[in-house]
């Protein structure tokens, strides 16, 4: 066994877990307990370790070693191929996650950006005399006809006298659009609803200039960026700038 996991690079473990999966087996086993190998045994085991390194599972393999014809084979691999490529998808979505929650990390307290157009659907409403009802709030989301995931996208909020509404971005939607242009953003951490509703009468406050057309106050809500800071909810909020006159 010893000579055989040196010759395929691997561990004697592995051929052990091979063997005990009934993918492989010794030619032979000597009086003293020792498994043998021969040529045949060399061409299985690295036909496994192929078939292992193109993602095929064990049971897969097993099926091949009873079989080992050209149809279950291309069936095996076109499986294989979209699990690989469905897999490819989620690591290059944590990709991006982990990179938005990087830039958050760097990202100054209050810095000014160029965003782009943005499209918005609607996908919730509560007045503000009420409690957040959160059940029927991820009742909305999932029933919403854009995909949206609390923790991995950002929702928008705008507030008035009448009513809070939460949107989503959404590509198709021409419900609500937010413009292109440069914007003062300012993030805020905050662990109760009351402590985002102060932040946002500071902040219109202080946009109250002469020399600043209004514009309604954007809240952008990154739910996911709570990893960052324990119980934690980190809010953009997001002004247009456009001078008057």
């Amino acid at each position: 066994m010893g000579q055989l996991a040196e010759l395929m690079a691997i561990s004697k473990h592995q051929i052990r877990y091979n063997e005990e999966k009934g993918v492989l087996s010794p030619a032979f086993i000597d009086n003293n307990g020792y498994h043998k190998y021969g040529t045949d045994q060399v061409y299985q085991l690295a036909n496994i370790l192929l078939l292992r390194s193109l993602g095929v599972s064990t049971a897969q393999i097993d099926q091949f070693m009873q079989n080992q014809d050209d149809v279950w084979a291309e069936k095996t691999l076109k499986e294989t191929l979209k699990t690989t490529e469905e897999k490819i998808q989620q690591l290059i979505s944590a990709k991006r996650k982990i990179e938005t929650l990087l830039l958050e990390i760097e990202q100054k307290e209050e810095a000014y950006f160029s965003l782009p157009k943005r499209s918005l659907s609607k996908i919730y409403s509560y007045s503000p005399m009420e409690t957040l009802d959160t059940v029927a709030f991820f009742k909305a989301m999932k029933n919403s006809q854009i995909s949206c995931s609390l923790f991995s996208e950002s929702l928008y909020y705008f507030f008035d006298d009448e009513q809070i509404e939460v949107y989503a971005e959404d590509l198709h939607s021409s419900e609500k659009l937010l413009p292109a242009g440069d914007y003062l953003v300012k993030r805020v951490w905050v662990t109760q609803e009351h402590e985002l509703i102060e932040a946002i009468d500071k902040f219109r406050k202080e946009m109250e200039q002469p020399f600043l057309k209004a514009s309604e106050i954007i809240v952008k809500e990154a739910a996911y960026s709570s990893v960052l800071m324990n119980n934690q909810i980190l809010y953009e909020l997001q002004y247009l700038i456009s001078l008057e006159g």
